[in-house]
């Protein structure tokens, strides 16, 4: 009997799937991953450990550990593919002519696409977090994550589904898309794109300005990682909207060859660039542009390199990232619950906790989440669904009437 890869193949209802697009997905979640083990195994790490992370022997600044402490930017990287998808049918309405998308629909398919996936993974934190530690279990924490308000209400209070930060970012975007969407009203490529790129400038200083405002504790030494709300990670969304501008304008096209190889040197160098930005950004607000623009040539050469692409297709790449959603709700789980079995083994040597412990971590917890996907996330993929599961349920309630 043949495995049933088509459980692990991610459904879109607006066009075929691109591999390059989910691959790009996979090269943003999987350092969030590493990024969280690495973590998870030093803050339960071995007894002396700490003080070998710190201070001027804070090992985090050498250049291994700034790769791995750069793992958080992955989620910037999910905010500029998620500009890019959901910008992208307004964007083709109105530069080609396409039919609009309904805005009832469009809301429809948002709630009935991330909801359920997020729903689940709040009751399992619940229950896990009861279980392990029930001091911790507030109610009120969940009550308020459900209706993405969290943050909203409780700042950075400390909870166990703390990553619901960027969720509730990017339903404060699906919520202003529309409108940010009427930017395609312009006609004039040139105007239309200056715009584009002067709302990137904007609120790119604002990002800068909200990230130097206050500074992370050991190990992470430096400006803040990310803004709690919408208007400071604005900047990473509208660099989305800026390629879905190009691609739909035909500048920017998958099947491209002419000058192929330079993207991939465009992409490489844009992952040099996101990689330095934060180093650069403790001395000069400067260093937002270079993690804008090193996203942005990252995102582009995604689509226009020729080696990179080839990479980011390779199908298992491609269903990593297109099951990046349900690994990202998961992963922290998993980290907390099988990282206590690891901690014991850490030593005061850097390279042995990433490369021996904390990278197979990440790694057997990625595919841990994937199996959960043809579950938790990919029946949710089908917009008729809520249809399907009416159908299901409504001769089962015939029934019991009759009886």
């Amino acid at each position: 009997m043949r495995f049933p890869t088509y459980l692990f193949r991610r459904v879109t209802s607006g066009g075929p799937v691109l591999a390059e697009l989910d691959g790009l997905r996979a090269v943003a979640i999987l350092p969030v991953v590493l990024f969280h083990a690495t973590l998870s195994l030093y803050l339960k790490g071995a007894e002396g450990q700490v003080s070998s992370l710190t201070g001027s022997t804070d090992v985090f600044r050498s250049p291994l550990g700034w790769v791995v402490a750069n793992g958080f930017l992955g989620v910037q990287l999910f905010f500029v593919i998620s500009g890019f998808v959901v910008v992208l049918p307004f964007a083709r309405a109105r530069l080609l002519g396409e039919r609009p998308p309904s805005l009832g629909r469009y809301y429809l398919k948002r709630i009935t696409r991330i909801e359920p996936p997020y729903v689940i993974a709040l009751a399992t934190f619940f229950v896990g977090t009861l279980v392990i530690a029930p001091e911790n279990a507030h109610l009120r924490d969940y009550l308020a994550g459900l209706f993405y308000l969290r943050t909203a209400l409780f700042g950075n209070e400390p909870w166990a589904f703390f990553i619901s930060w960027s969720l509730e970012i990017e339903v404060q975007f699906y919520l202003l898309a529309p409108l940010l969407a009427a930017v395609f009203w312009i006609r004039g490529h040139a105007l239309r794109r200056a715009t584009i790129v002067a709302a990137i400038a904007l609120s790119g200083w604002l990002a800068a300005d909200v990230r130097l405002d206050g500074l992370e504790p050991a190990p992470l030494v430096g400006p803040l990682q990310h803004g709690s709300w919408l208007g400071s990670e604005l900047a990473f969304f509208l660099v989305g909207v800026l390629v879905a501008d190009l691609w739909t304008m035909r500048e920017v096209r998958t099947g491209t060859r002419t000058g192929a190889f330079a993207w991939d040197a465009a992409w490489l160098a844009g992952l040099v660039a996101v990689l330095a930005s934060y180093r650069v950004l403790e001395v000069t607000p400067w260093g937002i542009a270079l993690l804008l623009g090193g996203l942005l040539a990252m995102t582009l050469g995604a689509f226009r390199s020729r080696l990179v692409r080839a990479v980011l297709s390779i199908p298992i790449v491609a269903t990593i990232g297109g099951a990046c959603y349900t690994i990202y709700l998961f992963h922290f789980l998993c980290v907390s619950l099988f990282g206590r079995f690891l901690a014991p083994h850490t030593s005061v040597h850097f390279e042995w906790n990433v490369l021996v412990l904390a990278l197979p971590f990440a790694i057997a917890v990625t595919f841990a989440c994937l199996c959960l996907f043809p579950i938790v996330e990919r029946p949710f993929m089908f917009g008729d669904w809520p249809r399907r599961a009416w159908s299901v349920i409504r001769p089962t309630r015939r029934s019991s009437d009759a009886g």
